[in-house]
């Protein structure tokens, strides 16, 4: 067994937000450990192997809550992280193929909200400005280590929204159920009910993140997201942080009342004075914390961290992409397939019982019509995100998954005809395939970045997706993670 070793900082987790703490602590000019489980790094960035000679990004392939301060410090874009647009469109998909189409531009979307109501086109740009308006009274909270809610007017407004559903919220602006059934998605991230009180919130979250200086724009990198994670391991390895992937921490040392350390299950001991953890809340305290240490105990974190909604993903490859039946929709868009805030309902009470729905939201993005170079000539990608659906199913997920897999194609092929026989390959990530992570509640989203970020053990700062008002690839809360270890540092 090696003798221990010493650094000043120790990161567990090499996926986005690992890595960027990492870089963070290590251009401050500590001396940083990086522990990665996994043989690659990028957790559910990192590329899977798609069959006829290429990978992808198993996960995301979109961005739109990159923090802005990360691409500035770390100077991203000189490690050529590049993007292919910064204005996609949102597109909720209609049976009848009268589908909405929701652009930057608040015309545009007026004229394609009118063909379904006349009221909800021109209500439309009211709901945007004030939407935008909150949203971004709200980024002091959300993106400041120590922010605070707004004041005046504004703080009565969120207060209240703090305390309705999206479904009732959007029922009060707008009519028509495609166009509510389209926004509802971004409302039922991180295990939330588009009925639950304070999940209107989540949308004011949303619009508040900003993608190249545009205010709830998405991009999507050249290269994928396995081109932010490459910046990103540059960054890190050129301002001296030791990587290592395929070292799995084991458990937190703690010494009294504080964590000074990790082993790693190769029985290494390496110390530290201050850890911060880029896996789950439910993970780091409950499995790397022996129990009971420092006055914490595991089951009530394993019990604060029960959520029955999860999410799953699935990766197509096609040999082409059969258009979309109806009105005509841009190329570079990011799809929504829920035809009435019901549909979420209805797959929700489904996932409580433990089974899939019979309709399932679904949003998804063909990366390859806006980057061809992510596939072989010929070829593309379709990722889709599939919520709710059952974390713990009466099946297991092992089975369950390609009957999702079947479910999902057969919604898409009903709008485009040939989908299914296009496919060449699937690629499935379950809940199973993805760490449990803190519930999205209303308490979360009303924190600062301090309150989500310090861990209930000194030495110990939580910096993953737990650490976000919802989860997202967005680096802030690394960033600003580092930024509280080091203040606590001389």
């Amino acid at each position: 067994m090696s003798a221990p070793r010493s650094y000043d900082a120790i990161v567990i987790g090499g996926g986005t937000s690992g890595l960027v703490a990492a870089a963070y602590l290590a251009k401050a000019r500590r001396k940083v450990l990086l522990l990665e489980a996994q043989d690659k790094f990028g957790g559910l960035c990192a590329p899977v192997n798609l069959g006829a000679g290429f990978s992808a990004t198993g996960g995301a392939h979109m961005l739109y809550a990159l923090d802005p301060l990360v691409m500035r410090d770390l100077k991203l874009a000189r490690k050529g992280l590049r993007f292919e647009g910064r204005e996609i469109a949102l597109t909720g998909l209609r049976s009848d193929g009268k589908h909405i189409v929701i652009h930057r531009d608040i015309h545009d979307t007026a004229a394609s909200l009118a063909v379904h109501s006349q009221r909800d086109a021109e209500t439309w740009p009211r709901f945007r400005k004030e939407l935008f308006d909150l949203a971004r009274a709200m980024r002091s909270l959300w993106w400041e280590s120590h922010g605070a809610m707004p004041s005046g007017g504004k703080r009565q407004k969120l207060d209240r929204i703090a305390r309705v559903s999206a479904a009732a919220w959007l029922g009060s602006w707008f009519e028509g159920e495609a166009l509510k059934g389209t926004l509802c998605f971004d409302a039922v991230a991180g295990g939330v009910s588009v009925l639950e009180p304070g999940s209107a919130l989540a949308l004011v979250w949303r619009a508040a993140q900003e993608m190249l200086g545009l205010q709830g724009a998405v991009a999507i990198p050249q290269g994928g997201l396995i081109a932010l994670v490459d910046s990103l391991v540059s960054v890190a390895t050129e301002a001296g942080c030791e990587l290592r992937t395929g070292a799995r921490v084991k458990s937190l040392i703690p010494d009294q009342g504080r964590v000074v350390g990790v082993r790693i299950e190769t029985g290494e001991t390496c110390f530290a004075p201050m850890v911060l953890s880029a896996v789950s809340c439910r993970q780091t305290l409950s499995d790397l914390l022996p129990n009971g240490a420092c006055g914490i105990a595991r089951q009530a974190v394993e019990i604060r961290n029960a959520s029955v909604l999860g999410e799953a993903s699935l990766l197509f490859t096609l040999r082409s992409v059969p258009p979309f039946g109806g009105v005509s929709v841009p190329t570079a868009c990011r799809f929504i397939l829920a035809e009435k805030p019901e549909t979420y309902v209805s797959a929700e009470m489904a996932a409580r019982e433990g089974r899939l729905g019979d309709e399932l939201p679904v949003a998804f993005v063909v990366p390859t019509l806006s980057d061809p170079s992510l596939a072989p000539p010929g070829q593309h990608i379709l990722s889709a995100l599939i919520r709710p659906v059952p974390r713990r199913p009466v099946e297991n997920w092992s089975t369950l998954k390609a009957e999702l897999a079947r479910r999902v194609a057969g919604e898409i092929e009903k709008l485009a005809p040939g989908f299914s026989r296009a496919i060449s390959h699937i690629e499935i990530l379950s809940p199973d395939d993805i760490d449990d992570g803190y519930p999205v509640t209303v308490p979360r989203m009303l924190s600062n970045a301090a309150q989500r970020i310090e861990a209930p053990v000194a030495g110990l700062f939580l910096c993953g997706a737990d650490a976000e008002p919802v989860p997202a690839i967005s680096g802030r809360a690394a960033r600003i993670a580092a930024s509280l270890a080091l203040a606590g540092q001389p």
